[in-house]
C-alpha cells in the first residue's frame, strides 16, 4: 500500500525539496495551519518563495486558502488508507472510524463556500415550510433533521413516496422551500420533479455528491456531499456522514440566527411532554 508521501508524489509533478517540504506538512498539519510563510520555511530549512511555488502545485490559489484547506486535501488520502480488512481487531476499526468521519466532514465542509450557505440559509429562513424530497436512507437522514427543524418552528415535511413527491412538485408554492437530497443524481424521477419546481419558480435546493451528474447542473443552490468510490463496503455510509453534517450545519445556523425563539419553543415542549406524561 502506497504512503501517503507516495500518492501525493503521483499525483502532482514535484521534486525532493517539495516532497520534503510536504513530508514535514504532513507530520505537523495541526501545527502548519498557524504558521507565516517565513515560519514555515525556516521549520523546513527552505524559503517562503518554495513554500508558494510548492502549495501552487498542489492546486492551491494562495497560503491562506492552502492553510483553510489543507485539513480536507490530506483527508483525501487519509481516507485512501482506511479500508476495513476482514477480521479486523475492534481497536482498529474503532479508531479508523473515527478518522474517516472526520475526514468526511473536514472535506464536506469545504466544499461549502460561506457565499452558497448564505443564500441557501436565505432560502431557508424566508419560508416557515420546508418539503424534503428524498428516498431510502437519504429519507431517514431527512426525518432526522425534520424533527430537528420542527423543534425550531420550521413546518417541515419528508416526501418519500413517488407519487407524493409529484404531487408537490406540481402543487406546492412559492411559500415553501423544496429541499432535494439524491446521492447520485440519476434518478429520472426526481430529475423530472427538479425540472417542474425550476420552472414553477419555487425555492429549490439540491444536495447531491460533489462528483459531476444530472442533478447537480440543474439551476438551483446545490450543496454538495462527499462520495468515496473505493470504499467498497462503507461507500453508502460515506454519503451519510456527510449529509448528516450538512444537516446539522442548517440546524445550528438555524438556531443561532433565532436563539431566543428556540429555547421558548423546547421550554414549551417540556411543558407540554410533562403534562402529558402526567409528571406534573
Amino acid at each position: 500500500m502506497k504512503t501517503i508521501i507516495e500518492r501525493i508524489a503521483h499525483d502532482y509533478k514535484l521534486n525532493d525539496n517539495d516532497l520534503y517540504l510536504i513530508q514535514y506538512i504532513i507530520d505537523h498539519s495541526d501545527e502548519v495551519i498557524h504558521l507565516s510563510t517565513h515560519q514555515l520555511a525556516k521549520k523546513t530549512f527552505t524559503s517562503a518563495t518554495a513554500v508558494i511555488r510548492c502549495i501552487k502545485k498542489l492546486g492551491f490559489d494562495n497560503y491562506n486558502d492552502f492553510k483553510i484547506h489543507l485539513q480536507s486535501f490530506l483527508s483525501q488520502y487519509y481516507l485512501k488508507e482506511m479500508e476495513i480488512l476482514s477480521h479486523e481487531n475492534f481497536q482498529s476499526i474503532k479508531d479508523k472510524l473515527a478518522k474517516i468521519e472526520t475526514g468526511i466532514i473536514n472535506q464536506t465542509k469545504d466544499f461549502i463556500s460561506i457565499e452558497n450557505l448564505q443564500k441557501v440559509m436565505s432560502l431557508l429562513l424566508q419560508n416557515s415550510y420546508i418539503d424534503i424530497i428524498a428516498n431510502d436512507t437519504n429519507a431517514c437522514i431527512s426525518e432526522y433533521i425534520s424533527h430537528l427543524l420542527l423543534s425550531i418552528g420550521k413546518i417541515t415535511t419528508v416526501y418519500q413516496n413517488r407519487d407524493k413527491q409529484l404531487w408537490l412538485g406540481l402543487n406546492v408554492d412559492t411559500h415553501h422551500t423544496v429541499i432535494m437530497v439524491s446521492k447520485n443524481g440519476k434518478d429520472q424521477h426526481l430529475l423530472k420533479i427538479a425540472d417542474i419546481l425550476i420552472k414553477r419558480k419555487i425555492p429549490l435546493i439540491i444536495i447531491t455528491s460533489h462528483k459531476e451528474n444530472a442533478l447537480a447542473k440543474k439551476q438551483a443552490l446545490i450543496l454538495y456531499g462527499v462520495i468515496h468510490d473505493e470504499f467498497e463496503n462503507l461507500k453508502d455510509m460515506v454519503f451519510y456522514i456527510s449529509l448528516k453534517y450538512i444537516f446539522d450545519l442548517i440546524y445550528s445556523i438555524m438556531i443561532s440566527e433565532n436563539l431566543q425563539q428556540a429555547k421558548e419553543l423546547d421550554q414549551l415542549y417540556g411543558t407540554l411532554y410533562e403534562r402529558k406524561d402526567g409528571s406534573r
